[in-house]
C-alpha cells in the first residue's frame, strides 16, 4: 500500500498477454520501487482512460496485433513490448525476458519521461499560439514573471492584475532602490517601471538597468502620464524598450508585453541567456 506521504507522479501499467510469471515479477519490482521518481501500479482492467503505459508480451497468441491496435489508440512510447526478439520480422522489443526484471523499471520510466517531454512541447505549443511564452529555469517550465516598479499601491494591484490575464506572474516593489536589489537576487523576463518615483526616477533606473551586463537583455517598458516629445525623448536614450502612456488599455498592454517576450523568445532559438519554450 503506498504511503500517504508520498507524492510522487502516479502511473497505472496494464499488462496484455504476460506470463503469469512475469506479472508476479513486475508486481515485486514495483512495490519495492519505494525510491524511483515516479510511482507505478498495476491497472487491474484494461478500458479506454484506465491505464497510462501497455506492457504487451509479443510471444502472445495474437500479441503483436494487440500492441499495433494499442500504438494506434495511445502514444508510440506508451506500448512497451515483451519478447524474445526471435521474430526477424519485428523490431528489437523493448524488454527481454531474460532480463525483465534488471530492465522493465528503466523502460517504464523512459516511457514516463517521453510522455511528460511531449506534453510539455504540445502545452508550450498551446502557449505560444495563446500569445503566451513558458520560460524554462533550472530544469523547470514557468510561466514568464515581470517585475512592477511604481510608488502607488493602486497602480501596483491593477498592473499585476492585467498582467495574470495575459499569462504572467508578477511582483512589485515601491522604489526603484528595491527594484535593483531585487534584480540582483531573482531573474524577471521583464520590468515595468513608473517615472516619477521619490528616490530614483524610471529613467534613471533603466539607465542602471542597461548599464548591468547581466540584465541589459531585459525589456524595460516605462508606464507614465508624462506624453510630451520630451519625455518620449529622455525613455529612448534612458534605454527604455517601450513608452506607454498612462491609462493604458489592456489590449496595448498586451500587445507590448507579448511581443517583447516573443522577441526575448528568438533571442534563446539564437543561442542567447534568456531560456524559452
Amino acid at each position: 500500500m503506498t504511503e500517504p506521504s508520498d507524492i510522487r507522479p502516479e502511473f497505472r501499467v496494464a499488462v496484455f498477454g504476460l506470463a503469469a510469471k512475469f506479472q508476479r515479477l513486475l508486481e515485486i519490482v514495483l512495490r519495492h520501487a519505494q525510491h524511483n521518481r515516479y510511482r507505478y501500479s498495476l491497472s487491474r482492467t484494461r478500458g479506454p482512460g484506465e491505464f497510462d503505459i501497455a506492457l504487451v508480451d509479443m510471444t502472445a497468441l495474437g500479441g503483436p496485433e494487440v500492441a499495433s491496435t494499442l500504438k494506434r489508440v495511445l502514444d508510440d512510447g506508451a506500448v512497451l513490448s515483451v519478447g524474445r526478439r526471435a521474430d526477424p520480422d519485428r523490431p528489437s522489443d523493448d524488454l527481454l525476458q531474460t532480463s525483465f526484471v534488471g530492465q522493465v523499471l528503466y523502460a517504464l520510466n523512459r516511457a514516463v519521461d517521453s510522455r511528460i517531454s511531449r506534453r510539455r512541447e504540445v502545452e508550450a505549443e498551446r502557449a505560444v499560439a495563446a500569445g503566451m511564452i513558458i520560460v524554462s529555469e533550472h530544469g523547470e517550465r514557468r510561466r514568464p514573471r515581470a517585475l512592477i516598479v511604481d510608488d502607488s499601491h493602486t497602480v501596483r494591484r491593477q498592473l499585476s492584475l492585467a498582467l495574470h490575464q495575459i499569462g504572467l506572474d508578477s511582483e512589485a516593489v515601491a522604489s526603484a532602490r528595491e527594484a535593483l536589489e531585487v534584480l540582483a537576487m531573482r531573474r524577471y523576463e521583464l520590468v515595468l517601471a513608473d517615472v516619477v518615483m521619490p528616490d530614483m526616477d524610471g529613467y534613471k533606473l533603466t539607465r542602471a538597468i542597461k548599464r548591468d551586463r547581466a540584465l541589459r537583455g531585459m525589456p524595460v517598458i516605462i508606464l507614465t502620464s508624462r506624453s510630451s516629445p520630451f519625455d518620449l525623448a529622455r525613455g529612448a536614450l534612458a534605454g527604455c524598450n517601450s513608452y506607454l502612456v498612462k491609462p493604458v488599455s489592456m489590449q496595448s498592454l498586451r500587445t507590448t508585453v507579448q511581443r517583447h517576450l516573443k522577441k526575448l523568445a528568438q533571442r534563446r532559438r539564437a543561442g542567447a541567456d534568456y531560456s524559452f519554450a
